[in-house]
């Protein structure tokens, strides 16, 4: 028993390392989601609350960044991989991968491939894709993932 003891405060530390830490962080520390998402396959529209806050879902809003917001995508992962953003917005996406990938929102004529090392500017979406929730992908790596809310 005496031995059981030291083992299990050594597995209860180790667990609430790798639990704890930053909640935007990663398992690998590099403030990725290693292929999580928070849409969990969903596609298309949903239902749009309208609220452009952080909320306790931990998406930034990006909606106050002015007429164009950036994106990154670093490590084979969207940086925000989960955001708000107005319809009025245009959008820099910076790939800094040595690899092609996709910008793409699933269920909308958004579809736009990217250069290693190369950024796409993009006007802004009012009126081609409506106010809500849709799943980001990059068609090319499956683990490559995220959710956009559009809001007016």
């Amino acid at each position: 028993m005496r031995k059981l003891v030291p083992v299990l405060a050594i597995v209860l530390t180790l667990s609430a390392t790798a639990c704890g830490g930053d909640a935007g962080e990663g398992a690998d520390g590099d403030g990725g989601t290693n292929g999580a998402t928070a849409s969990a396959g969903a596609t298309g529209p949903t239902a749009s609350t309208g609220a452009t806050g952080t909320g306790g879902d931990g998406c930034v809003d990006l909606t106050g960044e002015g007429p164009v917001f950036t994106i990154r995508m670093e490590k084979v992962a969207f940086v925000p991989d989960c955001f708000t953003a107005s319809a009025s917005q245009g959008i820099s996406v910076v790939n800094e991968d040595p690899v092609l990938h996709s910008f793409t929102l699933e269920g909308t004529p958004i579809d736009v491939d990217i250069e290693a090392d190369a950024t796409f500017n993009g006007e802004p979406i009012s009126g081609v894709v409506a106010p809500g929730t849709y799943e980001l992908i990059c068609k090319y790596h499956a683990s490559m993932t995220g959710e956009v809310t559009v809001v007016e």
